[in-house]
């Protein structure tokens, strides 16, 4: 089938050689990838792992916990090890290797692991060592990490406390492996910035918008980058749709799908109009989320001494507010920062019709 519009990757040549650098380093840290919502995370993980996946040395587990279903600590072994629990038991052999992507293990381990009597971590440490010895390197990429909060093991521990315990001890002690992260939840990867150990261990990047250069670019050339035919923008338009929704790419190919069966000044009116009513739902006529929002529209990015004289602060609610808005995907977190930014332009019109009259 021939698609009248293709998904673009737009000039991450920055990005590309920061994380190809930071593999071809011997593993010594954890990488937290962070930046606001539809900055393109994902797709560059997607385009890196497409790229390191032909080093005949490395060895990569790539998990994107957005598309796993995780309540509990057995979808946790299923997800991160790859085990088929579809599969009958009892047409294996107690000899046979179980192939578990990156790791395997013998299927008297399995049934250790899935009646919890093994601990996955000791068997992924020994798979680990067995790669480093063949000379293979060892990548693991998690997206959408905050997908593991609230998941305990054994009904007490903390589960992301125990990954980042093995995490630590298998760069910063063992450089056994490299491990990268993404995450567009500020307030959590704030959670692990915080924590002393990790903070100490750890490096973290921002993956933000495009550039108005990059994106001016991509749509003056939307037959190059998006296989668009249909239609061409003056440098008008593009002024326009930059205005809008900035260098969100998720965002600017949403536009470009509308102007199919729409001009473009009704697609960027509609959309400006929706970014408004997810604001009013969320927000509604409470006075404290009200007080918060005028503060971020009034400025370019705050912080919590930006609050001291809002309604939340004298509460002692406004971190909780704060966080309900960055979970919500209202506002964006700069953990490195500690700065507070609507989630893209669009968000900021959102903001900025939802106080108009």
């Amino acid at each position: 089938m021939k698609y009248k519009q293709d998904v673009a990757f737009i000039n991450r040549e920055r990005e590309l050689a920061y994380l190809t650098s930071f593999i071809y380093k011997r593993p010594n840290e954890i990488l937290f990838l962070h930046g606001p919502k539809s900055s393109g995370k994902t797709t560059l993980l997607y385009r890196f792992f497409d790229s390191i996946q032909k080093e005949q040395q490395l060895d990569v587990k790539f998990l994107n916990l957005r598309k796993i279903f995780l309540v509990s600590y057995k979808d946790f072994i299923r997800a991160f090890l790859g085990i088929d629990y579809t599969r009958a038991r009892e047409d294996l052999k107690e000899i046979r290797e179980y192939d578990l992507k990156i790791f395997k293990v013998k299927v008297e381990a399995l049934k250790g692991l899935e009646k919890g009597k093994l601990d996955p971590f000791s068997i992924m440490e020994c798979e680990l060592q067995k790669l480093n010895k063949k000379g293979i390197k060892p990548v693991i990429i998690i997206d959408e990490l905050q997908a593991l909060d609230h998941i305990y093991v054994d009904g007490q521990r903390e589960l992301i406390t125990e990954l980042f315990n093995f995490f630590v001890a298998m760069t910063k002690e063992s450089h056994l492996a490299h491990v990268i992260i993404s995450s567009s939840d500020g307030y959590f990867i704030d959670t692990i910035y915080k924590d002393s150990r990790l903070k100490k261990t750890s490096s973290f990047f921002r993956v933000d918008y495009l550039l108005k250069k990059d994106a001016c670019e991509w749509l003056e050339n939307l037959e190059k980058y998006s296989k668009i035919t249909d239609y061409r923008l003056t440098r008008s338009d593009i002024d326009k749709i930059w205005d809008v929704v900035g260098g969100s790419m998720w965002e600017i190919q949403k536009i470009l799908t509308d102007l199919f069966n729409t001009d473009l000044d009704a697609a960027l009116d509609v959309y400006k109009k929706f970014m408004r009513g997810i604001i009013f739902e969320y927000a509604g006529i409470n006075q404290e989320k009200k007080e918060i929002l005028k503060v971020v529209a009034d400025k370019n990015g705050v912080d919590l001494n930006d609050f001291e004289r809002t309604k939340a602060y004298n509460q002692g609610t406004i971190e909780d507010y704060l966080h309900d808005m960055v979970t919500n995907n209202i506002l964006y977190y700069d953990p490195t920062e500690a700065i507070f930014y609507p989630q893209g332009r669009s968000m900021e019109w959102g903001i900025k019709l939802y106080f108009d009259k």
